[in-house]
């Protein structure tokens, strides 16, 4: 690996990558904003739901077992980041000492 292999690899969308899946990452990180990611997935999503479960009753009873699963993921996901970012910044702070 050569330095700028290495500079490629130092943003978020590389790192989140090899965090969460352990792998790595090669495609163009998204250009969109926050919100804009997440408005988008949501419109997917309800008109996958929308399409498939006509019956207001069968909707709502499947996009809340998939709403709850959505929850989970995103607690769990991010406790991992606040433990794994601590470690990372005890890490740092440790090694700030050698600079001393």
């Amino acid at each position: 690996m050569n330095f700028s292999d290495l500079l490629q690899r130092a943003n978020l969308n590389c790192i989140q990558t090899f965090l969460v899946y352990g792998g790595e990452n090669y495609e163009k990180p998204s250009e969109k904003t926050y919100s804009e990611r997440i408005d988008e997935a949501k419109k997917k999503a309800t008109a996958f739901f929308r399409n498939r479960y006509s019956d207001i009753k069968e909707y709502d009873e499947i996009s809340g077992y998939f709403a709850e699963q959505i929850s989970v993921f995103e607690e769990v996901y991010f406790e991992m980041g606040m433990i794994v970012g601590a470690k990372i910044a005890f890490q740092i702070h440790e090694r700030m000492k050698e600079l001393e």
